[in-house]
């Protein structure tokens, strides 16, 4: 396939080389105007070795023919990124948007009436230790599921996916895999963030109330929501993964450290503006959503 990727950060650029060793043929639309890249891209399981892979960059013509365009900024850049590339892209041209957290949904529909959408959300991990080395660290689940209608045919895509990195999987209803993910972004990523720490500090004794309460307060909002689950369920969810990726950082850490903007909003934040809907008291995720943005606002003035 004709692929455009927008937004080359670690995940971004995990896909596109993963894509690029399926023979399919992906640029890069990046930040600033280069014409080409190269990537250096250590395999999980080779991590002390990296081998080379260049790609064309910014090629309106290019992004003209794609077939797949796979949008891996954060939620809060979605709009602003794809809104200048509309006039490039084909009203078929299958949109993938990938990031943490909820909420964009509704502005990427507006802004591209025509096209199939699919939402996904991925529990691979990748690390960039230089702009252009990139490490992938861990194996996780991707799941993608329409968003309109245009979107219901294409699960091919998924297949598309699983063949780059598996497990990838079409799922009937994404709202399902989002909210799963959104409940241990609501848990690792803001106590991550707060105390600076790595994801398997999590594991101490002194966190366990907090995660306790933040997971009973998000099963009460999806299952108003109307996704069954229980706070139990959610605690053994997030506790997997706090085991599986004890050594690494979550991505909201390294925005908070390295004094950028993170998806707060679309994470805590948005859970919060949904219980608000069903009188749903969370007072756990709105002071963890509160003391990020005030972290926020101290290099953000």
């Amino acid at each position: 396939m004709n692929i455009t990727l927008l937004g080359a950060g670690a995940i971004g650029a995990l896909w596109a080389v993963k894509l690029t060793q399926q023979q399919h043929n992906v640029q890069l639309w990046t930040r600033n105007s280069a014409t080409e890249t190269t990537l250096h891209f250590s395999e999980l399981n080779a991590p002390n070795t990296s081998n080379n892979y260049s790609f064309n960059c910014n090629d309106p013509h290019a992004l003209a023919a794609s077939e797949l365009f796979i949008v891996t900024v954060k939620a809060f850049q979605v709009t602003t990124a794809i809104t200048p590339l509309l006039p490039y892209l084909s009203a078929d041209c299958v949109v993938v948007i990938m990031h943490n957290g909820i909420g964009s949904q509704h502005q990427v529909q507006q802004l591209l009436p025509h096209n199939p959408i699919i939402y996904a959300t991925t529990s691979q991990a990748a690390f960039k230790s230089t702009p252009t080395t990139v490490h992938h660290t861990g194996l996780g689940q991707t799941s993608l599921g329409a968003i309109n209608q245009q979107a219901q045919t294409q699960s091919n895509i998924a297949k598309v996916f699983n063949a780059a990195l598996s497990p990838s999987q079409w799922q009937a209803n994404i709202y399902q895999p989002l909210w799963q993910k959104l409940a241990i972004n609501c848990a690792i990523n803001p106590l991550t963030a707060v105390n600076q720490c790595c994801n398997g500090d999590l594991a101490q004794a002194c966190y366990q109330s907090q995660l306790d309460n933040i997971c009973n307060e998000v099963a009460q909002v999806m299952t108003a929501e109307g996704f069954s689950t229980t706070q139990q369920q959610l605690r053994h969810q997030v506790d997997t993964v706090i085991t599986a990726t004890a050594a690494n950082y979550s991505s909201m850490n390294r925005d908070i450290f390295h004094h950028r903007l993170t998806e707060i909003d679309y994470i805590s934040g948005y859970l919060v503006q949904q219980a608000q809907r069903h009188h749903i008291d969370t007072p756990i995720n709105k002071q963890l959503w509160q003391a990020i943005k005030h972290m926020e606002s101290q290099d953000h003035e």
